[in-house]
């Protein structure tokens, strides 16, 4: 069985005609507006999809430089200043005033009310009320509050905040970190117990470096270990949760 010559200089089989796109005709019925249309509109939704997914992205990316700005200069505002410190009053009631409660200044100068009521969580309320979470943040004056909310939230990639396990997730910036302050409470506990939580504010190989209120009695900077992977590993606290911050 011998090969043929065509006009368009190929060489084929006779006995099995070529396929369209090797023909030097194409079939009558081949209706190339269409075809191009029908790319046109691909290519379209395509570029779509990719621009709400840079949208989003840039939007979460935005939201957690602003906290963690925030966070930073409230950080400037405690150097030197204490719980008790009077010129530390009228910023504590800003904080509480962020989870519902209206303290003086007077009674945040009482070591008593000062020892009653831990402002460690109303200082992270405080953060992202002023950085505009709105009502997609469970402020509250303890941690439980929050991560409990996040933790149930875990599987709903929409959720503005979602809590996993510290070998499930390698914290971002923007996100926040906790740790258990009672023996034997961890990830699986429900409901209240004493627990502190910090947010990131910078990570780099082999750490990350957190702002948290109510450390020491003032607001402070600390640094903990990651592994290779970038998830916490040996620390001198008891990490259990890192919560994803897809607020925007």
């Amino acid at each position: 069985m011998g090969l043929k010559s065509v006009s368009n200089g190929l060489w084929r089989n006779p006995a099995f005609p070529p396929p369209f796109f090797f023909s030097p005709q194409f079939p009558k019925t081949f209706n190339f507006k269409v075809v191009k249309k029908s790319y046109i509109i691909l290519i379209t939704s395509i570029f779509l999809i990719l621009s709400a997914g840079i949208t989003l992205l840039l939007i979460r990316k935005k939201f957690s430089k602003s906290i963690v700005r925030l966070a930073k200069q409230e950080l400037a505002k405690w150097q030197g200043l204490k719980e008790l410190s009077q010129n530390a009053s009228q910023i504590l009631v800003k904080y509480w005033k962020s989870v519902g409660l209206n303290f003086s200044v007077f009674q945040m100068q009482n070591p008593t009310v000062q020892k009653s009521y831990p402002w460690s969580s109303a200082f992270i309320s405080y953060l992202f009320f002023k950085s505009g979470a709105k009502e997609k943040f469970p402020y509250s004056s303890s941690h439980a509050g929050y991560f409990q909310v996040a933790k149930q939230n875990r599987g709903n990639k929409s959720a503005p905040l979602r809590g996993f396990r510290i070998n499930e997730y390698a914290p971002k910036l923007g996100d926040l970190v906790v740790y258990s302050r009672q023996k034997g409470k961890g990830y699986d506990s429900t409901g209240f117990f004493a627990s502190h939580g910090e947010l990131v504010v910078e990570v780099g190989k082999g750490y990350i470096k957190t702002i948290g209120g109510n450390v020491g009695n003032t607001v402070k900077e600390s640094k903990y270990s990651t592994d290779l992977k970038g998830y916490l590993k040996g620390n001198r606290v008891s990490f259990f949760m890192v919560i994803k911050n897809n607020i925007r």
